[in-house]
Formats: C-alpha cells, structure tokens, sequence
C-alpha cells in the first residue's frame, strides 16, 4: 500500500473537555484555522464532529469574537445575497453581515456576524433570547461555518466542491462529484469495502493549490454514509457521477470540464470577485486534472473500472 499523503493534519481534542466548554476553542478545516475567543465569560464548546478537526486556538487564518447582546438588529436596505433558506448577508461597514433567522426572512435574528471583506477577523455575536452565558454553545453552528468556508475560499484560496474524495492503495486521488441523488454516498460504500482505502469525505470536499500541485482536503460536512476525515491528498483525477445500465468512462473536456466542475461546487455567487476568482480556478482544475463522466452501477464493478482506468 502506498502511504497516505497529508498536510495540515490537526491535533484532535479530547472530547469531555470540549464539551465542558472554554473561552476559546478553534479547529481546521481545508488547510485553514477557525479560532474563536469568548466575551463576557461566555463559554464555548466544538461540535462533536469537529472533534477530529480541532487544533490549539492559538494564532488562526480566521479569528472571531464572539459575544451576548439583548437584541440584535435587521439591517437597513435590502440584502446582497438571500440564501433562500434562514441566512441573509448585508454590505456593512467596509464588510458583510451575515445575520440567521430561524423561521422567516424579515424576523429579528438569533444570531448576527459582520466579517471584514477578506474574512480573516469577524465578531458573532448571539442573543440573550436564544442563548445564555449559563451553557457552553458552538457558536459557528451549521450553516455559519460552512458558509464561512465557503467565503474565505472564494477570496483566493481554493473551493468547496459537491464529492467524495477517496484515495486507493497505491495512493491515488480520486474525486467523484455529484449534485445530490448522484451516486456519492453509494460510491463512498463500495469503496470502504475496498482494504488500503481512505474516504476523506462522502459529500463535501475542499480543492487548493499546495507546493504547486492540486489537493483535495477532507471536511466535517458529510453525507448519508456519515464519513468526515480531516486528512488530505494530492488530486489525481476527476468523475462526474452518473448512474447507468453499465459502468464506461467518458472524457470531458475544455470548457465542458470546467462547466460541469462549476455546477457541483460552492460559490458565493453574489460576488463578482469571489465569481472570477472561482471560475478561474476551477478552468485550471480541468486543465491540469483529467476530467470525465462516470456511468456506473452501483456494485464492485464500479471500482474496478476505475482502478483499471
């Protein structure tokens, strides 16, 4: 078997501390640290499934204060972006707010966090309606820390993709997109019968740039198959799932490759900047990873046509 190339390998926390709570906690997560430091005695605590994830909350790529206030305010003028869903995000003050609600849009916020427009420094801060200084909180509960990720990325470090990230035993890198329903968690499966495999993600996977070749990096947002590692390793190639009557092969390329890597990857799209940034680096994603649909069925077969691929 050949070793498993990674990087950036955190040191985990011993869980009953994290759930005990403290004043400042932090994890990593794509290469990049989360630190979070309380205010006004509040105390914080990790996510379990971050636990793998965690490091010491010393000095981080993102730091983020968090506090108690009374009341917290709808912002004056419409939103940037609305996600749709129980997140808005507002221009404010040289950065962006990002404020949740958690029923319907026009409703005072649980939980507001402006950020400065790198996303390198934010303050969080939480209401006294929803929280108490009396409990431990995670304070970056889903979605806020992926949609953190996903801006902090967008600003010249790499991007959140829809795949499993699986590396075989001779130690290649392989990356299976996939909107929802594809196939991912079905792949991630039959793979993880396989000995000498390592499934970094069955649904979400980060891409960037390391010492000038392409990695892939595990996350803790997973999928049906529960599986979440914070390792990473070099990108070897690429497969857009698609289910089918007999697994084949088919090359995808030029724009083709760089279109179909877009539709399956996260993006602030309401930022012209963050759009350029991202569509540049997935059009060199398809340039310098080999790229193809994937038809398959979804036994054995599968993973032996690609490992024979």
């Amino acid at each position: 078997m050949a070793h498993l190339q990674t990087s950036f390998k955190p040191v985990a926390c011993t869980p009953h501390i994290a759930d005990q709570g403290a004043s400042r906690i932090a994890y990593r997560v794509g290469g990049l640290s989360f630190g979070m430091f309380a205010e006004d005695g509040l105390q914080l605590k990790l996510d379990p499934i971050l636990y793998d994830f965690s490091v010491f909350p010393g000095e981080c790529d993102i730091h983020i204060t968090v506090s108690l206030v009374d009341k917290l305010q709808i912002p004056d003028g419409p939103p940037l972006f609305h996600s749709g869903g129980l997140w808005s995000l507002f221009k404010e003050d040289a950065g962006v707010r990002l404020n949740f609600q958690r029923s319907f849009p026009g409703e005072a916020p649980y939980k507001s966090a402006w950020f400065d427009r790198g996303f390198k420094t934010g303050h969080l801060q939480l209401s006294r309606d929803f929280f108490s200084a009396s409990w431990p909180v995670y304070p970056l509960e889903y979605p806020l820390d992926e949609v953190l990720m996903i801006h902090r990325l967008a600003c010249g470090e790499g991007v959140e993709v829809h795949a499993v990230g699986i590396v075989d035993v001779d130690g290649r890198g392989h990356l299976f997109m996939g909107h929802s329903g594809a196939g991912k968690s079905t792949t991630a499966r039959l793979w993880r019968k396989q000995q000498g495999t390592h499934i970094l993600s069955d649904d979400r996977i980060i891409l960037r740039m390391h010492n000038g070749k392409l990695w892939m990096f595990g996350t803790p947002w997973h999928g049906d198959a529960g599986i979440a590692s914070p390792d990473s390793a070099p990108l070897t190639d690429i497969y857009v799932l698609e289910q089918g009557s007999k697994n084949e092969i088919l090359p995808l390329q030029g724009g083709l490759a760089s279109a179909e890597l877009f539709a399956r990857s996260f993006v602030p799209r309401h930022c012209p900047e963050s759009l350029e940034f991202s569509l540049g680096f997935l059009q060199h994603v398809a340039q310098a990873i080999p790229c193809n649909i994937f038809r398959f069925v979804p036994d054995q077969t599968a993973v032996e046509t690609i490992r024979r691929a």
